[in-house]
């Protein structure tokens, strides 16, 4: 991965996918992140989230607008990565997995779709969790839940900022497993919410998009995101011509 924005991004899809499975075949944990312009916003105004978001073994960029902006200042061609993608990769593989988060109806209706498709869906397990803040859950006890399991994958749902913070917390206390940060992505794969399916150019706006599916929720983190762009782009040309300059 390399720094953009302040943030580790990892933009080869390919090589994304691999770490992810390399991780899976060594039973080693850790958790994954994807960068919205949600989370890209949370991480420049909260040092201790950015951390967070820099101390996961893997991280991609959910925003299109993100990987734009970064491959004009590059000068390289990036694509985003969304969450719902990975998602609907791995939860249709053999992969034992446990879904955190959403409720029964949502988990009952990704097997069903799976089941669509011809796959069991006896590989996946689910853990609803009470609404509670994110300082209040008792890790150990949900650990020892996902730990009699043994998933190799654990699909954290609980919106940004705070799915992120409760993986970072969980982490010590799991013995093996790869959790994903996935945000809404239980809801994309249901048909519960649609992402666009024109592109222009590179840009596909999905925060547009949800915008008019969840207004109050999207709005607010919309504006946020707008207004440090330009901040963002003066501050990471800086880098580059910083680097560009030792190399002179």
């Amino acid at each position: 991965m390399n720094s953009f924005f302040n943030v580790n991004i990892e933009f080869d899809h390919k090589l994304f996918y691999q770490t992810i499975d390399y991780y899976i075949n060594i039973k080693k944990k850790g958790y994954v992140c994807v960068v919205d312009g949600n989370v890209l916003t949370t991480a420049q105004k909260d040092l201790d989230y950015r951390n967070i978001i820099n101390n996961a073994f893997l991280n991609t960029c959910d925003g299109s607008s993100i990987a734009w902006l970064a491959g004009r200042i590059y000068n390289q061609k990036f694509r985003a990565l969304s969450g719902p993608e990975i998602f609907e990769k791995y939860i249709e593989s053999d992969y034992k997995q446990t879904l955190i988060g959403s409720d029964t109806k949502v988990f009952e209706t990704i097997v069903s779709k799976i089941r669509t498709k011809g796959i069991v869906g006896d590989n996946i397990k689910h853990i609803p969790l009470p609404y509670l803040p994110v300082n209040d859950f008792n890790y150990e006890k949900i650990s020892e839940e996902i730990n009699k399991d043994v998933p190799e994958i654990i699909w954290v749902s609980l919106g940004a900022p705070k799915q992120e913070i409760f993986m970072s917390k969980l982490l010590p206390y799991l013995n093996s497993g790869v959790m994903i940060g996935i945000g809404a992505a239980f809801n994309f794969y249901t048909g519960e919410l649609s992402l666009p399916r024109k592109n222009i150019g590179a840009l596909r706006f999905v925060w547009l998009y949800r915008i008019f599916q969840e207004p109050k929720k999207q709005f607010k983190r919309a504006i946020s995101y707008i207004q440090i762009l330009p901040k963002l782009w003066w501050q990471e040309k800086q880098i580059k011509d910083s680097k560009n300059k030792r190399l002179i």
